[in-house]
């Protein structure tokens, strides 16, 4: 490019990221107005009506004196340094603003938009940040870290405050990180809090007595702010363009990951229907309930085995609690058995692998409940037991139905279909039963098309995945090239050593051709390992096992 006034196209390439888009979003079930266009308009750089249901990208005219003055204007307020880099700004933030707009086109099909501008435009920015973060390559990263800055100095000129942006962004604690002033640390522990006590991290952060007087003043003021920010949000265009590239520069540098079927589930109300277990509390279960789930694991065993291994870890886990409620021992020692006892029988590799611990369990349960463990159990199951009537919950029941008659209940084939996806990774192969039901509702879908990146080398995020079709390839980025050492094929789980060390991606992962994969968002993933411990020792038991395959097989990539 050269530095004079030429139109490079931008409109055209607007227009193509919006069908591109529209497309992608298809794929995840959110369906845009058949009517809905991009049409060239005046005002903000890009914006949706709420009155014709379209959106309007404004670019200045550069046929004409005004749109050149326009444009001048614009990148002395951005204080880009020259007219190339102006183009590369708009081309890094027109994908954002368009998919920003096609949310509150989502929302607003879907009858779920709010006078709440802006929690609208932080829901907005989570399915733009969903679709451009993961597609930007480390050269549009670094172009990010220098150019928004400067952008945002300039704008911050005309700002009373320089914290507004950060202040205001709608997950306080990633801003906070991203601007270095909380640390990774910091985040996860708060996160885990928040998470499993339903306590805002605001009042988290206020609590911890290791803010600066300034910050805590900053987090009482926060509701004002976003207040303010729905009276006077789009009055000014100034200050609308700096609220945005402050929060795309907060999303883009932090640790926080967005999917687009996130975004369908939580923002469009677009739920794929699974099924969960009701806690059963310290009930004591019926025996009949243990052969039930014994009987239901043998009965599926030929038709589905992903169902058969769930009836048997059912049963394992009643087995579990009806020997925690036997008098086994004193009472002062019945929480130490609870919590060892849980912890031996959390872990299953597999009922042809039953380990010898449940035998050695068997001679401390009293006579008659001895009948009852795997070696015995099978010779006194009564033939004619009704399961609809003894399975102990509707979820054995439909998830049982499901895979002997496999009728038409969605729940219980999505679930049926994601348990079988997770028993195809080693990582999560052996956990409960119960702990699979939950990670199944935690899982998030993420398509990739031919050389789309899912895992870029260097960047800081540490979900975990599992490909579910299509192959991808592990590589070392060399002069924009990808060194290729490893394949990951379908059914296995990925991503996982970043989720231990919290370090940044020591390799990048691509399609080689169509691919799907389910993601485990890393906050998820430890509120779930602080519930089950035993998921941390799956993970590390696997990750030391392929530590030690790559080094035997690779010995010199291991030692770069």
């Amino acid at each position: 490019m050269s530095d004079t006034l030429t139109d490079p196209g931008l409109f055209s390439f607007a227009q193509l990221c919006f069908h591109n888009f529209l497309d992608e979003f298809a794929h995840y079930g959110i369906e845009a107005d058949p009517e809905l266009e991009l049409r060239q308009g005046g005002g903000m750089l890009c914006y949706y009506d709420m009155k014709d249901r379209q959106i309007y990208m404004s670019l200045p005219n550069l046929g004409e004196p005004v749109g050149k003055l326009h444009m001048l204007f614009l990148r002395s307020l951005l204080k880009c340094e020259s007219q190339d880099e102006l183009w590369q700004f708009f081309y890094l933030f027109i994908p954002y603003v368009i998919a920003h707009e096609l949310a509150h086109h989502f929302r607003h099909r879907a009858g779920l938009f709010t006078d709440n501008l802006w929690s609208e435009e932080q829901i907005a920015n989570q399915l733009a940040v969903a679709v451009t973060k993961h597609r930007l390559t480390p050269e549009e990263k670094a172009f990010a870290r220098r150019a928004l800055p400067r952008a945002i100095e300039g704008l911050a000129a005309q700002m009373e405050s320089k914290n507004i942006a950060t202040d205001s962004y709608h997950n306080i604690l990633y801003a906070l990180n991203a601007s270095g002033q909380i640390g990774d640390a910091a985040v996860e522990s708060i996160e885990l809090v928040q998470k499993l006590f339903a306590v805002a991290p605001e009042e988290i952060l206020k609590g911890t007595g290791q803010l600066s007087p300034e910050l805590l003043l900053r987090l009482e003021q926060r509701e004002d702010i976003i207040e303010e920010i729905n009276e006077e949000y789009a009055s000014d265009a100034i200050r609308y363009m700096f609220y945005h590239i402050s929060w795309l520069y907060l999303a883009l540098t932090g640790r926080e990951t967005q999917y687009v079927d996130q975004f369908a589930r939580v923002h469009l109300k677009q739920r794929v229907e699974l099924l969960t277990l009701a806690e059963a509390g310290d009930v004591e279960p019926d025996e009949r309930a243990l052969q039930a789930c014994f009987k239901a694991y043998r009965e599926t065993r030929s038709v589905s085995e992903v169902a058969s291994r769930y009836f048997y870890k059912r049963y394992r886990a009643l087995l579990l609690a009806k020997l925690q409620a036997a008098a086994l021992v004193a009472p002062s020692q019945r929480d130490q058995l609870k919590n060892e006892a849980g912890a031996l029988l959390e872990v299953w590799h597999g009922r042809e692998k039953e380990s010898d611990a449940l035998v050695y369990l068997a001679q401390l349960a009293p006579p008659a409940l001895r009948r009852l463990f795997p070696h015995l159990i099978g010779e006194q199951l009564d033939p004619d037991l009704p399961l609809l009537r003894f399975l102990p919950t509707t979820t054995d029941v439909r998830l049982w139905r499901g895979a002997r008659v496999r009728g038409d209940d969605a729940g219980a084939a999505n679930t049926l279909q994601r348990l079988a996806l997770l028993d195809e990774a080693d990582i999560f192969r052996p956990l409960p039963a119960e702990v699979m039901l939950e990670i199944t509702a935690t899982l998030c879908r993420v398509r990739l098309d031919t050389g789309e990146v899912i895992i870029w080398e260097g960047e800081l995020n540490d979900d975990v995945f599992i490909l579910v079709e299509g192959e991808l390839e592990v590589g070392t980025l060399r002069a924009g090239q990808l060194k290729r050492f490893d394949i990951i094929r379908s059914g296995e789980a990925f991503g996982e050593m970043a989720f231990f060390t919290r370090e940044p991606r020591n390799a990048t992962v691509r399609a080689t051709g169509p691919s799907e994969c389910l993601v485990l968002k890393g906050s998820d993933l430890r509120v779930l390992a602080f519930r089950h411990p035993s998921i941390l020792m799956q993970m590390a038991g696997v990750l030391a096992r392929r530590l030690a395959n790559f080094i035997k097989t690779s010995p010199e990539a291991a030692r770069r």
